[in-house]
């Protein structure tokens, strides 16, 4: 029998191992050269006992629409700067990008714009109304519009995982796929840090539980 328990422990551990070979480039944390570790973004970040709801928000607060980059607004500069293969169309003089393809960052679902194109949209990582709450409502108007159309806080996704995200937190909302969920909180640390925005201790809780499941699977 000793041979047997033998030939089936090595049979098993055989198994685990193909498996997680197999699972490890799902699991592998998202990376973004240059993008800093969590702890040193946050040691720059302000906590606050809560996010508190300011009145008077309104998206035009941030500005009428997006900003123009030459010939484009900065919404179609983005969609050019974050697909592949895009084309636009500027008759005109106008510019609209047309087809292009990529992945979504936050579930890693493939984004097709073109024929059976994919519906599409710009998300701010860090959502206006938040940032709004969190000490932008006291922003002049330039500020505001800056990071608004900021490139580091703006990215391609579907509508419908910017509609599922919404305005909130890392507490209430992270990406669906999990090798997404560190580099996302790092991305918004770097945001608040850029803009000196608090943030409030429970997303800060999620952000580095959300990181140190990140350490794991490297």
């Amino acid at each position: 029998m000793r041979p047997f328990r033998v030939y089936l422990t090595a049979l098993v551990c055989a198994t685990i191992l193909v498996a997680g070979l197999e699972v490890a480039p799902h699991l592998a944390p998202r990376e973004e050269p240059g993008l800093p570790r969590l702890p040193v973004l946050l040691a720059d970040i302000r906590p606050v006992p809560q996010r508190a709801r300011v009145l008077g928000y309104e998206r035009t607060e941030f500005g009428a629409g997006w900003a123009t980059v030459g010939a484009c607004t900065v919404r179609e500069h983005i969609l050019i700067t974050q697909l592949a293969d895009t084309a636009a169309d500027t008759a005109g003089g106008g510019c609209t990008v047309t087809t292009g393809r990529g992945r979504d960052p936050y579930t890693g679902e493939e984004i097709v714009l073109g024929p059976a194109a994919t519906a599409v949209e710009i998300d701010h990582i860090l959502p206006l109304s938040a940032a709004w709450d969190l000490g932008a409502h006291a922003w002049d108007p330039a500020t505001r519009l800056a990071f608004a159309n900021d490139p580091l806080n703006l990215l391609v996704t579907t509508r419908e995982a910017n509609r599922d995200k919404s305005d909130y937190l890392p507490a209430a909302w992270l990406p669906p796929d999990p090798a997404a969920r560190c580099w996302y909180a790092r991305r918004l640390a770097l945001v608040a840090q850029r803009y000196a925005l608090p943030l409030p201790r429970e997303d800060l809780s999620a952000m580095r539980a959300a990181c140190r499941l990140s350490g794991l699977l490297r």
